[in-house]
């Protein structure tokens, strides 16, 4: 009896314990740059699960943002831009992206959120009259193949879609049922209750098959920690190919 009793408070105890380190970790475990705003400091938790580290205290950014911003650097993604249409803008780094083009247009499917109203599954531009298109954590929420052909209309020739998506890489294929419909479902299935897949390895041929030429931006270990970074994520660069209906 005895020994089961200390068995039953070790376990109380460890537990309790867990949920104090993890609480502690809420507010950071180290410090971190934010290459948006400057900030070096502590990031916090964010989204559920949380995931530590992920939230800059100065300007909002997420660790996909700050991906994003450093793929445009050391990439120079926009540099000698003309028009840049940028869906569902993230206020953290709007500014920065205006400065660095000629021609900047923010979107949104809900009036209110950007410049301009559109539905990316239908944009009301002319063909071949943007350079670049923005679209970070946008393609899960939609019918992706029509938004992509969309994009693929809108963009000039050599134009470029900067564009980020939740993925699990070791998935071949990307999971994605019609059938799941409510949000408790859907936030189940695909992690959040407005997204309707999770994108696999294939999310490439998605992006292939729309007319687009390939490439990938991501970071090591060093930037991992030094930023705040998702381990493993990417920031895709899909181009127009010259010449594609």
């Amino acid at each position: 009896m005895e020994i089961s009793v200390n068995k039953s408070i070790r376990m109380r105890l460890f537990r309790l314990y867990y949920r104090v380190q993890a609480l502690r970790k809420m507010s950071g475990t180290g410090a971190r740059e934010c290459p948006i705003c400057g900030y070096v400091g502590r990031f916090r938790a964010f989204g559920y699960p949380p995931r530590y580290n992920a939230q800059c205290r100065r300007c909002g950014s997420l660790e996909r943002h700050r991906l994003f911003y450093l793929a445009l650097g050391r990439l120079h993604l926009l540099s000698g831009s003309g028009k840049v249409l940028h869906f569902a803008p993230e206020a953290c780094f709007t500014k920065k992206i205006e400065q660095s083009c000629a021609t900047y247009w923010t979107a949104d499917y809900q009036p209110g959120r950007a410049s301009m109203v559109l539905n990316i599954e239908k944009i009301d531009l002319p063909d071949n009259s943007v350079d670049v298109v923005i679209a970070n954590h946008v393609l899960e929420h939609v019918d992706d193949r029509t938004a992509l052909r969309e994009i693929h209309r809108i963009l000039t020739d050599h134009g470029r879609l900067i564009t980020s998506v939740p993925i699990i890489e070791g998935w071949r294929k990307t999971y994605e049922d019609p059938s799941i419909t409510s949000a408790a479902d859907r936030e189940l299935h695909f992690g959040q209750s407005d997204h309707i897949r999770y994108y696999g390895h294939d999310f490439r041929e998605r992006v292939v098959s729309a007319g687009f030429s390939l490439d990938e931006f991501t970071c090591d270990g060093a930037d991992v920690v030094k930023y705040g970074l998702y381990r493993g994520d990417y920031i895709f660069i899909g181009t127009k190919v010259s010449g594609t209906p």
